[in-house]
């Protein structure tokens, strides 16, 4: 192997990683790592998200009045932390060298009782009530590392961590004439 391919571990540069991390750990106020989004409405239940320079569509299933031409928004919040977990996994089995040959992260939510978002109840909350994530990994480690990594991947996540912990929501609105 030459060096370059040394560094790579499932198509992650280790090198660079680290260091981008050392970069990132010489400034405190770092480890805030502020986010930033806007939407836009496009009619009806659609709606245009822009994040960095990205943007997605959002948009209502058509049992619920919309066009169906993206996930609404609990779907991207479930998909984002399946992201989140997969990104996690590879990322400290890449750290240790070790090789993925195959993964999938598979998840499953319900609704503490999506009836309150709709003004039809006013029990519970229209959050999620419970996630579940199952992995499932090919890979060159035996199943107590790669249980060890995927345990160490859900405690570190930063979508099942905002998810798991109270996060202070600051609502403000501008009418504009």
């Amino acid at each position: 192997m030459n060096s370059q391919e040394e560094q790579l571990v499932n198509g992650v540069d280790i090198k660079a990683f680290r260091e981008s991390v050392k970069t990132i750990a010489e400034n405190p106020d770092a480890r805030f790592a502020p986010k930033f989004s806007r939407t836009q409405w496009l009619g009806g239940f659609k709606f245009k998200a822009f994040v960095r320079n990205h943007t997605f569509i959002v948009d209502e299933p058509a049992h619920l009045a919309g066009k169906d031409e993206a996930p609404n928004s609990m779907e991207y919040v479930l998909g984002a932390y399946g992201a989140c977990l997969a990104t996690g996994f590879v990322l400290n089995a890449s750290k240790q060298g070790i090789v993925i040959r195959n993964l999938e992260v598979a998840l499953d939510a319900k609704q503490n009782n999506v009836f309150t978002f709709f003004g039809i109840a006013q029990d519970g909350h229209s959050g999620f009530s419970g996630i579940r994530a199952k992995l499932f990994v090919q890979a060159d480690a035996d199943e107590e590392t790669l249980r060890r990594i995927w345990d160490t991947t859900v405690q570190t996540s930063p979508v099942g961590n905002s998810l798991a912990h109270l996060v202070t929501i600051t609502p403000e609105i501008d009418v504009i004439p």
